[in-house]
């Protein structure tokens, strides 16, 4: 089909293909030569309006094309720009490995003696650690035990001043070993309350406050009292050594740091070991008291009656409240008898006498020899206690021996604690009263003799 103008062909084909599609419709009215032109028109311009739009969408798609083809060669040029660098990077890092890995050998080499050091230097720092950690003087300078452990246990190589620092560390330690110090420290109290005191340390071995004996924790880091002091004349020494301004104080000192203390809290005091007797115990101390009133007893009346005699020998005048006195009246009284008569009367006031001034000392060679048998069977019986533990549970736990084992000696200890003083006192007053009883049988001869020369 031939073009009109410069319409496009579609744009001749429209009105026919539209007035066939009328032709082909029921026809009502008859449309105006106007509205046929106006639909022409509308159809020509769309036409025109779309292909338009056609030719910019091709224009806009050629030059994104150009666009994007210098684009690419761009990124071309600067992949081919990287790949060169990237060369020059490689080889630039291949020799640098290679001359590390050279510095890495020689350094290894000359670094040989001081991986040596470095490994004695870090072994001493834990040794140190293990004796500074749990001195008295940590209770004070707390920030010594941290250093210590990340010197020994860290990775890095030590510094000159990690070295000089573990050497200060332990001439401190020397140091303070010859020092008294005072100073403000948590002091943990046996009722488990924690109170700020002062606290005098006498060098690293002994530390009080208030007249109490301190041990120190590693684990809290702080002191705490102990639950069973020392003795008294001990505490009075630290109390003196915390009132001193100056000059030289007697001061009981704990050489093993601290290992002394702790075994006196753990040992048991005197009423401790008297429960640890049992029931055995307590009747040995009972015996015990027994003969000791018995000697204290006998003791006073052997005092008694050898001043009594002492004073009747001075003086003609008879006193039956004392021995030599009655001996006196026996032999004034027998007189007029024959001198028989009066030996015999004598010989019997004479062991009246003795029977008298020996009185309770046999009880006393009883409880003496008695004693020791019940600490024996004390002993006898801890024994049997400890092997029948022993059947019921094996040998693994010597605490669980303990309760026999300290019947078996310290009934064993009190029955001869008991018995030896008292073997000792029966054996002086026996001495004491035989020489008595030896005065007054020499006191009757000569009565006896002045009868016979009358």
């Amino acid at each position: 089909m031939k073009r009109k103008g410069n319409l496009p062909a579609r744009a001749l084909v429209a009105p026919t293909l539209i007035a066939l599609a009328f032709a082909g419709l029921p026809t009502f009215a008859v449309a105006s030569t106007d509205d046929v032109n106006k639909l022409v028109e509308s159809v020509r311009s769309e036409a025109l309006r779309e292909a338009a739009h056609d030719e910019k969408r091709i224009n806009e798609f050629l030059a994104a094309k150009n666009e994007q083809a210098a684009l690419l060669k761009k990124a071309k040029a600067a992949l081919a720009a990287a790949n060169k660098r990237a060369d020059q990077l490689r080889a630039e890092y291949e020799g640098n490995e290679k001359t590390l890995t050279e510095y890495e050998a020689s350094l290894k080499e000359r670094a040989g003696d001081l991986e040596d050091t470095f490994a004695i230097v870090r072994q001493a720092a834990l040794t140190a650690d293990n004796v500074l950690s749990t001195s008295l003087v940590s209770a004070e300078q707390k920030d010594r035990s941290d250093f210590l452990q990340k010197l020994g246990k860290g990775e890095r190589a030590p510094t000159l001043d990690d070295i000089k620092r573990l050497w200060t560390s332990v001439f401190t330690e020397i140091s303070e070993s010859g020092k008294v110090v005072r100073f403000k420290a948590t002091v943990i109290r046996p009722q488990g309350d924690e109170a700020e005191q002062t606290v005098t340390r006498a060098g690293v071995f002994t530390a009080v406050s208030d007249g109490e004996f301190l041990r120190y924790l590693p684990e809290a880091g702080k002191l705490v009292e102990l639950t069973r002091q020392p003795p008294a004349r001990f505490q009075r020494l630290a109390k003196g050594l915390e009132e001193a301004k100056s000059g030289m104080v007697p001061m009981a000192l704990d050489p093993s740091k601290g290992q002394i203390l702790a075994l006196l809290v753990q040992s048991p005091d005197f009423k401790e070991r008297l429960k640890q007797g049992g029931y055995i115990g307590y009747v040995i101390l009972a015996l015990g008291a027994i003969g000791l009133a018995i000697v204290i007893q006998r003791a006073i009346g052997l005092m008694l009656a050898r001043r009594a005699i002492d004073r009747q020998a001075k003086t003609p005048e008879a006193n039956d409240k004392n021995p030599l006195g009655r001996l006196h009246r026996v032999a004034s009284e027998a007189r007029k008898d024959s001198a028989e008569t009066v030996g015999i009367l004598l010989d019997e006031q004479l062991a009246e006498e003795a029977s008298l001034l020996n009185r309770g000392l046999s009880t006393v060679a009883v409880l003496a020899a008695v004693s020791p048998l019940l600490g024996l069977l004390g002993t006898v019986n801890g024994m049997i206690d400890t092997f029948q533990t022993i059947t019921l549970f094996g040998t693994g736990d010597p605490k669980l021996m303990s309760g026999g084992i300290s019947l078996a000696l310290v009934t064993t200890q009190l029955g001869l604690a008991v018995a030896v003083p008292l073997v000792l006192f029966h054996s002086l007053l026996t001495g004491r009263a035989t020489r008595l009883i030896e005065r007054l049988g020499k006191h009757s001869s000569e009565m006896l003799t002045n009868h016979e020369l009358v």
